[in-house]
């Protein structure tokens, strides 16, 4: 990885609040100014066109509890059919499975979902953690579902639990 040096201009307490912050997580400064740079670059910059809006997952999850199991999938399905495409082109150029795993795990890394990937016979198991329980993790099955459907036009194998979700690719 080529880096480069650069200087800034920081309000002194925001960066004393911030070298601590860094300290506290076990990371130097450098380090969390890149993670924050990829983050933005990644996702933050881009959640206007994707239509992101930050909101407590507590509310969220109190939606989504009050659809059933057919409402759920179908809001995933829909979702995923009618933005994946254009969704994956605007973050990452181009609709590989390459570049939807890379997306997947820059998505976890923005939404602090622990993740684990593994690969045995030129198959890679992609395990997403979220603590958000069933109802959520069957929107998240749907749309992964779906999306991989779309991009490998093959039936996707996933695996639904409480709180993960797992896809083969």
């Amino acid at each position: 990885m080529k880096t480069e040096t650069s200087s800034f201009r920081l309000e002194k307490g925001v960066f004393d609040d911030f070298k601590k912050y860094a300290k506290d997580q076990g990371l130097t400064t450098n380090s969390l100014i890149n993670k924050i740079m990829k983050e933005y670059m990644e996702w933050g910059s881009k959640a206007p066109s994707l239509q992101i809006i930050p909101y407590p997952s507590r509310i969220i999850m109190e939606l989504i509890k009050n659809h059933n199991e057919d409402d759920i999938r179908k809001i995933g399905r829909n979702y995923a059919k009618e933005n994946f495409s254009e969704n994956i082109l605007l973050l990452r150029n181009e609709e590989t499975v390459e570049a939807y795993l890379e997306l997947a795990k820059s998505w976890c890394d923005a939404a602090g979902f622990p993740y684990s990937t593994k690969e045995k016979d030129e198959i890679i198991n992609f395990t997403i953690r979220h603590n958000h329980g069933k109802m959520f993790s069957m929107l998240m099955d749907e749309v992964i579902k779906t999306n991989i459907e779309i991009l490998t036009k093959k039936k996707a194998e996933t695996k639904m639990m409480t709180n993960s979700v797992s896809f083969w690719i």
